[in-house]
């Protein structure tokens, strides 16, 4: 019966530790060149780790404009617009990104580049495709900014309140399954699952 009982908690420890690893928190980085460089079109999706997020590139007046994907060296690299002579973001475009990713994730940050002195970048909410919306924050020079955590269904959209800018990246939270631990314990769980049903039939 002790015997029997070892193989019990055995079991049930197995199978707690294969599903409590089956995943794990991680972070996934865009750096907007995942779609080759130049000129992407209107809207371009981007694919990292399984995750996707949506770009599409508006002009403040109304329309859309052509993204660009920049690759200029550092502070030169990252996501633009065709319309402008920098391939950047000025005062008249700007890119907006579809929240959530596909599938959904908590969206971290974005990272802004090329905003030299004198120039600034701001980062605006809108539940409305095409819609610059509410200004959520201003950077002055290169650096990220941090996505609210309500602002996580909608639209996140870059201008330049000067000059013009780039967007750098962007950032998510998520969890991803960590197959290799997983499938290892799992086996586990099923050998020690097999070995009680085993004893049980002796008894």
């Amino acid at each position: 019966m002790k015997y029997k009982l070892t193989i019990i908690i055995m079991a049930l420890a197995a199978i707690g530790i294969a599903f409590a690893t089956q995943a794990k928190a991680t972070t996934i980085t865009y750096n907007f060149q995942e779609n080759g460089l130049g000129n992407l079109g209107p809207t371009s999706t981007f694919t990292e780790s399984g995750f996707s997020l949506t770009a599409s590139g508006f002009l403040t007046a109304g329309g859309a404009t052509n993204l660009f994907a920049k690759s200029s060296g550092p502070g030169e690299t990252g996501l633009g617009t065709n319309s402008d002579g920098d391939h950047e973001v000025n005062t008249s475009n700007f890119v907006q990104l579809t929240l959530p990713t596909t599938p959904p994730a908590n969206f971290q940050l974005v990272l802004l580049a090329s905003v030299q002195s004198g120039e600034e970048a701001d980062i605006y909410f809108s539940n409305t495709s095409g819609v610059l919306g509410t200004k959520i924050g201003t950077l002055t020079s290169d650096g990220s900014f941090a996505i609210p955590s309500g602002d996580q269904t909608g639209f996140i959209g870059i201008t330049a309140g000067s000059g013009n800018v780039l967007l750098a990246g962007a950032q998510i939270n998520t969890t991803v399954p960590d197959g290799g631990s997983a499938v290892a314990l799992l086996g586990i769980a099923l050998a020690a699952i097999e070995g009680l049903r085993r004893a049980l039939r002796t008894k």
